[in-house]
């Protein structure tokens, strides 16, 4: 069987990538042009060293009655030269800024177009960021699809042991028995203290589910933050990438009820006690599972055994700031 973090993910995610191909397109353009725009200031910056190195033997030519017609005229060409360069490479960061200015507009244009098309179905949600404040995760995520290379930490031994985590069957006693389940506590309290959340943020979430899909909890980065008190909302991007979309990163709108925040690395984190059940990053994948604490490795990382393992002895070992409290 294939290892949990060499599976790829389910085909319900970034399907609506088509719809910014021509965003994606100008973005790619001035991206691909840029390393021209580089040469270009590499070679106005070499010709302005030549220039001071002439002009600097000039004056000493000068100094001692050596100065010629050909000194000088090298020295021209080099001014001239240097005009030419700056001139094109001022010309070609004008048209990258016309793109972007373009890329904007569209940009611009589709959220208004969006935003529209929303108010006119009747809803009441007129704004892409505008969802229920009572927002909460659904049921836990189906392990069985998992996502590709994300970090977070290594493996306690052969990956190959490792297998995509089943939803186990409890209606057995002996299920039951083997099963772990979160223990009372600060964390489990629904009245949490409501987390504020802050840009470039690093954060496990859980996009909100179309339909009948299930979704995981998933790291991402914050990238931009809406409104004060119960009207904040956020925007958080995917950390992994879809090969099969040119490496687009996929960004959703969520609430700080969908979200629990990673430590910052360098943040000293308390060891937590055996038998502790958490949400973890799996080794090479960006999705965060649930698990159960076995023991600390060190203080930097934690022995985690993950919920459906087909062996009771795998262990895999993650970075403790990647080891988060349980949710469902």
């Amino acid at each position: 069987m294939s290892s949990r973090g060499n599976q790829r993910r389910g085909p319900n995610r970034n399907t609506d990538v088509s719809q910014n191909g021509e965003e994606l397109a100008i973005w790619k353009d001035v991206k691909d042009q840029l390393p021209g725009l580089v040469d270009m200031v590499k070679q106005s910056s070499v010709n302005s060293d030549a220039m001071y190195a002439q002009d600097k033997l000039c004056a000493q030519k000068k100094k001692n009655n050596a100065l010629t017609f050909e000194d000088l005229d090298k020295f021209d060409q080099l001014c001239r030269q240097g005009v030419k360069h700056n001139e094109a490479a001022a010309q070609a960061i004008k048209d990258k800024i016309e793109k972007l200015k373009v890329l904007r507009a569209i940009v611009k244009h589709n959220e208004e177009a969006q935003e529209a098309s929303t108010s006119r179905l009747g809803g009441q949600r007129k704004d892409p960021w505008d969802f229920n404040v009572d927002d909460s995760p659904m049921p836990s995520p189906n392990p069985s699809v998992s996502r590709r290379m994300g970090g977070g930490g290594g493996s306690k031994g052969d990956r190959s042991d490792s297998v995509p985590p089943k939803v186990p069957d409890r209606s057995t006693p002996a299920a039951k028995a083997g099963s772990a389940e979160p223990q009372p506590g600060p964390s489990s309290n629904p009245m949490r203290t409501k987390q504020i959340f802050a840009k470039d943020d690093e954060v496990a979430f859980k996009p909100k589910p179309t339909g009948n899909e299930v979704t995981d909890w998933i790291l991402g980065i914050v990238q931009e933050v809406r409104g004060e008190g119960k009207s904040r909302r956020y925007r958080v991007l995917d950390a992994d990438f879809d090969e099969n979309q040119n490496h687009h990163q996929k960004d959703f709108r969520t609430s700080a009820g969908s979200m629990i925040l990673i430590p910052k690395e360098g943040t000293v984190l308390p060891p937590l006690e055996e038998g502790k059940i958490v949400l973890a990053l799996y080794p090479n994948t960006t999705t965060f599972y649930k698990a159960e604490v076995m023991g600390m490795d060190g203080s930097e990382k934690v022995n985690l055994k993950f919920e459906g393992e087909e062996s009771s002895n795998t262990m895999q070992a993650v970075t403790r700031r990647h080891v988060v409290e349980y949710r469902a």
